[in-house]
């Protein structure tokens, strides 16, 4: 159960004391991400975005806003409507939320990715790039955004979360 917890630990991406933004949707890997970091000792703030794309949007804003505030971490909301422009909708919500985060941090800033997404990603970019590049995936650390549970699946994030008695929000799009 306390997998993630040491795999953000050995990551040496959080560390103690230090300024964290925590890019939290409300989802279960991004509600684990704020835990661990919390309990890692980092001084910790949150950044929620609201794409207002899909019913239940404005649901997990109320929620982030009521889970920082029981947690006394800095919440920082930001309602962004993306462009209708043809292409990748994630790419572009992806953009425009690291955007923001470079813009709001003062340090470093954490997305929950585990290692399900990171299979995820090798597979979509062999299917899209086929090539040794494609087999590299995400690194744990490009400039100030890092990913301490990489290391760590989906299911042991929900394990986490169950044995720690905290909520999330499903995202059914996702």
């Amino acid at each position: 159960m306390e997998r993630p917890l040491e795999v953000a630990r050995e990551s040496g991406l959080i560390a103690e004391g230090a300024p964290l933004l925590v890019l939290l949707s409300g989802g279960g890997d991004s509600v684990a991400l704020l835990d661990v970091a919390l309990r890692l000792g980092a001084s910790v703030s949150a950044l929620h975005v609201n794409y207002g794309l899909r019913e239940g949007a404005d649901e997990d804003e109320a929620f982030v806003r009521d889970l920082c505030a029981a947690r006394d971490v800095e919440l920082a909301v930001e309602r962004v409507q993306l462009s209708e422009e043809a292409g990748n909708l994630q790419e572009r919500a992806r953009d425009a939320r690291y955007a923001l985060a470079e813009r709001l941090a003062t340090d470093d800033y954490a997305a929950a990715h585990t290692a399900s997404d990171q299979a995820e990603t090798v597979l979509y970019r062999l299917a899209v790039s086929p090539g040794s590049r494609a087999l590299h995936g995400m690194e744990p650390r490009r400039g100030r955004l890092v990913r301490p549970l990489l290391r760590a699946t989906r299911d042991e994030l929900r394990q986490y979360l169950r044995g720690r008695g905290l909520d999330w929000r499903e995202d059914p799009s996702n």
